[in-house]
């Protein structure tokens, strides 16, 4: 009796793998199918004309870090290499 239980549960088990595998090959491939909708900018509607707004892209926000981070390892890089924790 306890070996047929075994195999059953063993079997179930298998059972719940297969379907845990097939449902995680599934999901993604139903989310990929989805069609996303058009995107509309809603600072141009209501005009009756086609009117396009000014692409504002600037990376001054990137130099910024960019020069922030360099003075973080700079500021690491003079630090004295003898120093004690009981400072």
């Amino acid at each position: 009796m306890i070996d047929r239980n075994m195999t059953s549960l063993m079997n179930l088990n298998r059972v719940r793998r297969v379907l845990i595998v097939a449902a995680a090959g599934v999901l993604p491939a139903a989310a990929l199918a989805q069609e996303e909708p058009p995107k509309n900018d809603a600072r141009l509607e209501g005009y009756e004309a086609r009117v396009q707004v000014e692409s504002g892209d600037s990376t001054a926000l990137t130099w910024l870090l960019l020069v922030f981070l360099a003075m973080v390892l700079m500021g690491a890089m003079f630090k004295n290499a003898k120093r004690t924790h009981l400072d």
